[in-house]
């Protein structure tokens, strides 16, 4: 029997809840868009797969109200040493001091299966949002006006689903993307290693204080810190070795022995796997789109394939909700893959570059670069922030200067400060200026009543902060980050977009309309 849902019960379908997936289903969910979401696999998958995230993660899991319900499964990410065979120190990629850019650590640690328990029942009887868990998309037709073939996993019954849009985020091996015949760019990376999860229990001696990238020629390995007692290590594989032999306990204990005996911790999971740098060609056909694994996979030196997914689905998310429910023209929708592939593929090529480092395993090579390396820590320059290692966006949907470059501070994230209200409260700044589009305004700064209610007529949200609580005003920093950035970019106002990337910034009013106008033009 096959049954039809026609467009008008669904808006948007979106196959695979990972991480990615139930994320983008949460944020759709609260702009009012009708959404189902749509997953062969009964439940949660019970093993972690990622494990590190960072600020801007966590900062839309605090626009969909569960920073509280996270917080049991998340913990600190330690920094990232990088040691020689011998153990040398040969680099250090760090985090900033507080206080944080964004309010939050700028990298966590998380547990994957609890991640998705918490996005998942937070959409539990929640008007306009359907899980559908145990269904496989089996087939996919007519991009333009997609019509999807569902199959009940334990019934086998078939339907047919036409939502007017689809996001495929449905892992690397995507259906969806297999089905449009989208193929992959290749970024040169293909390397066999094992994972292995262990559940620490209590203190055992000789275990790193912090996480290790090991440049060991003979075998390049990591260790991760998790939260609680979880404890992550990576092994390359070696020509000859096979998977199923790496993968058998005492294999595996073999490999822990410099660091920890049977009964000092509890396997939970191993697995191998292939780490690639790879990016779709196309992230859109029609009205399908592409988001996470199933457009892109990053090699894990610098944990950010799930982070990039779920700026995936920030950034598509408000833009399919302005054409549902603003009436925006669908052009809009094609800045997603233009902001989206060229930092996602210089992000691969970075954390590629870090990977090439890890994993020489020529030892006149290996020597080479830990004498280069030793040369820069020597000099100052072994300590990497980790955060300015990543670009801004430089496409798309942001304003830009009469010479066609970017605004200054367009396409960052925009501060998000801890700012106290009239009341005496302490509050991040978004769950006070909001999370549509916002022009935050320094306090007593130079632009007119009349410049700020031409941006209210636009639907933009006023906020003006002051530096700190000496100054009059409503809201006021504790510490100064918001306006000793807008120092930095000679800016008295930013104008942020709602997945809280910056458009633009301006330091008068005539800046700010032109600023407005280039908005208005690029919504449609």
């Amino acid at each position: 029997m096959v049954r039809t849902a026609e467009a008008h019960g669904v808006e948007v379908a979106v196959i695979g809840l990972g991480p990615v997936g139930i994320t983008l289903c949460n944020l759709l969910a609260d702009m009012g868009v009708s959404t189902v979401g749509i997953d062969a696999a009964a439940d949660v998958y019970a093993l972690p797969r990622a494990i590190g995230m960072d600020h801007e993660v966590m900062r839309v899991f605090q626009q969909i109200g569960l920073a509280g319900a996270l917080a049991p499964h998340v913990g600190a990410y330690r920094r990232s040493e990088y040691r020689a065979a011998d153990g040398g120190l040969l680099r250090l990629l760090d985090s900033p001091p507080e206080p944080w850019p964004l309010s939050w650590p700028p990298y966590l640690t998380f547990v994957q299966p609890e991640l998705e328990r918490c996005l998942r029942a937070r959409l539990a009887d929640r008007p306009g949002v359907r899980l559908r868990a145990g269904v496989e998309l089996t087939g996919i037709e007519t991009p333009e006006t997609p019509v999807l073939t569902l199959r009940d996993t334990a019934s086998g019954q078939t339907e047919t689903l036409r939502p007017r849009f689809v996001v495929g985020c449905d892992g690397g091996n995507s259906f969806v993307r297999r089905s449009l015949g989208i193929g992959f760019e290749d970024l040169d990376f293909d390397e066999p290693w094992l994972v292995v999860d262990m559940i620490v229990d209590g203190p055992v001696d000789g275990l790193p204080e912090t996480n290790v990238q090991y440049c060991d020629p003979a075998r390049p390995h990591t260790h991760v810190i998790g939260p609680g007692g979880l404890r992550r290590w990576e092994f390359m594989m070696l020509p000859g070795e096979d998977p199923a032999g790496m993968n058998r306990e005492e294999r595996i204990w073999d490999l822990l022995s410099p660091w920890l005996k049977p009964g000092q911790a509890r396997l939970w999971r191993s697995a191998t796997y292939r780490f690639h740098a790879l990016v779709a060609r196309d992230w859109r056909r029609g009205r399908v789109f592409l988001a996470g694994d199933a457009c892109h996979m990053t090699p894990p030196f610098l944990a950010q394939g799930m982070v990039q997914g779920v700026k995936d689905a920030a950034n598509l998310a408000w833009k399919l909700a302005a054409v549902l429910r603003e009436g925006r023209a669908e052009p809009l929708l094609d800045s997603y893959q233009a902001e989206r592939r060229p930092l996602v593929r210089e992000v691969i090529a970075i954390t590629k570059g870090l990977g090439r480092i890890i994993c020489e395993r020529d030892p006149d090579a290996a020597a080479a670069r830990n004498a280069r390396m030793l040369a820069e820590l020597a000099a100052g320059q072994g300590r990497v922030v980790r955060q300015n290692l990543f670009p801004p966006i430089a496409d798309g949907l942001i304003a830009r200067l009469p010479d066609g470059t970017p605004a200054p501070g367009a396409g960052l994230p925009c501060p998000q400060p801890w700012v106290v209200t009239g009341t005496g409260g302490r509050q991040r700044l978004d769950d006070v200026a909001g999370h549509g589009f916002r022009l935050l305004l320094r306090a007593g700064g130079t632009l007119s009543p009349a410049a700020q209610a031409a941006a209210r007529g636009l639907g933009i949200t006023v906020q003006a902060i002051a530096r700190d609580r000496a100054e009059p005003a409503l809201i006021a920093e504790e510490h100064g980050l918001l306006n000793g950035w807008l120092d930095g970019h000679g800016a008295d106002a930013v104008l942020v977009r709602p997945d809280h990337v910056v458009f633009g910034t301006s330091a008068s009013d005539a800046g700010l309309r032109a600023m407005l106008d280039q908005l208005r033009a690029q919504l449609g």
